[in-house]
């Protein structure tokens, strides 16, 4: 397994499986935001197969995470784990120190995750996703000092 950067041309040959039938941003959108400077995305592969990918924004000493998405039939499986960890490191070595991000309320496997890896709870935006029904939910913030990674296993 490893964790390789994603250009434009590589994410949208090899990323389309993780972007069917789900919620948040689309691949396009995200792949269009590599044409960004801050932006970077990196995927979790093997043996030449995607297992997961994970979009973020970097500016200066602090990053945002946007999406982190693992192959439906593989979650639950640690790759996520995996894949949050290793960019962390990532991260880390480009002098970041602090990293936000935003998760639906109802995600409570994703928010175990993030809760795990060090992230805390920093805020809430009010009915800030749609969904089906047409209400709406609320997003977590979350926010990470990368100084805690270092005592991650």
């Amino acid at each position: 397994m490893t964790l390789q950067p994603l250009t434009t041309a590589q994410a949208e040959k090899t990323l389309g499986a993780l972007y069917v039938e789900e919620t948040g941003p689309t691949l396009h959108f995200l792949v269009g935001l590599l044409s960004q400077p801050h932006y970077r995305a990196w995927s979790l592969v093997a043996e030449g197969h995607a297992l997961g990918a994970i979009w973020y924004q970097c500016v200066e000493q602090q990053a945002e995470l946007l999406d982190l998405r693992v192959s439906r039939g593989l979650r639950r499986s640690g790759y996520g784990r995996t894949l949050l960890k290793e960019t962390l490191s990532v991260i880390g070595q480009d002098d970041v120190r602090t990293v936000d991000l935003e998760v639906r309320e109802s995600n409570v496997s994703a928010r175990s995750l993030y809760g795990k890896m060090g992230f805390e709870l920093t805020g809430r935006r009010q009915n800030y996703y749609p969904l089906p029904t047409g209400e709406r939910e609320d997003a977590i913030l979350m926010s990470l000092t990368l100084q805690a990674t270092e005592k991650l296993e």
